[in-house]
């Protein structure tokens, strides 16, 4: 079973994550709050509404989504 956390701002700008239900609601909107704060200040918010990943270079997400995921465990021998 997933969840979706959803996070709209005043200015109109909006993140998504899914998660299984594992994953704690709080780091879900720690991490949407960073990485919406980080892209608004650097793409420009009139390329908001018909950007795409072809048109728009954001290249913080990556290193966001690798310090938030939670890495399974190796296992013991």
């Amino acid at each position: 079973e997933y969840l979706c956390h959803v996070h709209v701002r005043s200015d109109g700008l909006a993140g998504v994550v899914i998660a299984d239900n594992e994953y704690p609601p709080r780091v879900c909107f720690t991490l949407l709050d960073k990485v919406l704060d980080e892209f608004s200040r650097q793409v420009s918010k009139v390329d908001w509404p018909s950007g795409s990943p072809g048109t728009i270079t954001y290249s913080a997400l990556d290193g966001h989504l690798s310090r938030y995921q939670v890495r399974a465990l190796a296992p013991r021998r």
